[in-house]
């Protein structure tokens, strides 16, 4: 079985040119059934997830409202962010949580080509990187429009660290990557312990390397609602709301993508963790990154189809 998929996939990769994915992992009813690595990938060996760290955050939500320790995602966010709090714009008050965890803040955003990003590297250079945010204009009114940016999750980030007196990074790992035996890098924090996925030094730079197998756990918590290997981690609501296509944008949830049939985390340069919970089904690929995205969805579709038919 294995080796047949190996062959078809391999075959796949050579047709398609793609010599940059490292790593395929696929889960099925719990149970490892096929893994292939590439550029001297192997088990254990990590990559840089770029914006798989937005799915993994909001997890990291969802543990601190069933914690209580964020009352709702209902509350406006200038209940725990008092730069937001200070009247310097009018809309400042009307952001909720769930404006964050939808992308639809309303903050102003333009992104840069080729991971060179003005905007953010503008927030480098601040000491205080929320006031930063809070000095940005407003676009729309919040709950608007979908727009992907970095401000929504920073501003994540400095609420779990208002609520649990640690950086996100601590956060993460004692109540998420620490109960899935997953170890990352420290992700970089500004001077007030705010924590982001990157740093910037003489070029921007990943922080958040985890291995094919950390993100298939992340993955298999998912399908399995919020439970990893008999521990729940995180409540099946919160994955239920995870999962639900927000008022702004039909393809997407709490910083998880929605497929047809399911939800993905995915990363620029290929990364993707895709959940399947009518096929039971966990599928996690990890590629090198380059400056211009890349997506392989359609190796995901094969190895699915091949599972179909087997």
């Amino acid at each position: 079985m294995k080796n047949d998929l190996k062959q078809l996939v391999d075959e796949h990769i050579h047709q398609h040119r793609a010599p940059l994915i490292n790593a395929i992992v696929v889960y099925q009813n719990d149970k490892l059934i096929f893994e292939r690595y590439f550029n001297g990938f192997a088990r254990g060996r990590k990559n840089a997830i770029k914006s798989v760290w937005k799915s993994l955050l909001s997890l990291c939500v969802g543990i601190c409202l069933d914690e209580g320790l964020i009352g709702d995602v209902s509350d406006p966010i200038c209940k725990y962010l008092a730069a937001f709090d200070e009247n310097e714009h009018a809309y400042h008050k009307l952001i909720r949580v769930e404006h964050l965890l939808t992308m639809s803040s309303g903050i102003y955003w333009t992104s840069g080509t080729h991971y060179h990003c003005p905007m953010l590297e503008q927030m480098w250079l601040s000491e205080d990187w929320v006031g930063h945010v809070a000095d940005t204009a407003m676009k729309t009114l919040p709950g608007q429009a979908f727009v992907y940016k970095e401000w929504d999750v920073v501003l994540l980030s400095a609420i779990i660290r208002k609520v649990t007196g640690m950086p996100s990074y601590d956060f993460c790992e004692q109540t998420l990557f620490g109960p899935l035996g997953i170890e990352s890098e420290r992700w970089a924090e500004d001077k007030k312990g705010v924590s982001y996925s990157i740093h910037n030094g003489d070029a921007v730079e990943d922080a958040s390397n985890l291995s094919a197998f950390d993100l298939a756990k992340i993955g298999r918590l998912v399908l399995n609602k919020g439970v990893f290997e008999g521990k729940r981690i995180v409540s099946e609501g919160y994955i239920h709301q995870l999962m639900t296509p927000s008022a702004v944008n039909r393809d997407y949830g709490y910083l998880w993508w929605l497929l047809d049939d399911g939800v993905g985390a995915k990363g620029s340069g290929g990364q993707e963790i895709n959940v399947i919970p009518a096929e039971d089904l966990v599928y996690v690929i990890q590629a090198t990154s380059t400056s211009s995205p890349k997506s392989y969805f359609d190796l995901f579709e094969l190895v699915r189809q091949w599972l179909k038919d087997a």
